[in-house]
């Protein structure tokens, strides 16, 4: 009996900590509800979300610190999307002012497309160009 004690203990423990070796090291996705159901990721003092809607269209957030819209028409965005099939596509994203969803970006919609492994966004803000790298799970 004692030894079945014993040997709870450290299985426990590793299933406590096995969550916390698995998780993304970078740490820089958040977990919270996002303003439009996509995927959000720091970068350049900001919070960028990215999603493709059941269009197929890619859509582009920006945010400050406090998740309020930023409005940045200056700008330019490219995007290149890998499917789980490998297929790669590219987009150009445009800035754009919808009065239901605020600044945004968006690009040509990707035909066909049902589900996305990862999705690099290309920001040139000043003359630097960033890369924002997404996972879709």
């Amino acid at each position: 009996m004692l030894l079945s004690k014993l040997l709870f203990v450290p299985v426990a423990f590793v299933i406590a900590l096995s969550g916390q070796v698995f998780s993304d090291p970078v740490g820089k996705d958040h977990g919270h509800k996002t303003p439009h159901g996509g995927v959000v990721k720091e970068a350049e003092g900001m919070h960028v979300e990215f999603l493709i809607d059941k269009s197929g269209q890619p859509k582009l957030y920006l945010y400050d610190k406090a998740m309020k819209p930023l409005e940045q028409s200056n700008l330019e965005a490219k995007l290149t999307v890998k499917e789980h099939t490998g297929a790669q596509h590219t987009r150009v994203l445009k800035f754009s002012k919808d009065a239901k969803e605020g600044p945004l970006f968006t690009g040509e919609p990707i035909k066909g497309i049902k589900d996305w492994d990862t999705a690099v966004v290309s920001m040139k803000l000043k003359d630097n160009w960033t890369h924002v790298r997404f996972s879709h799970h």
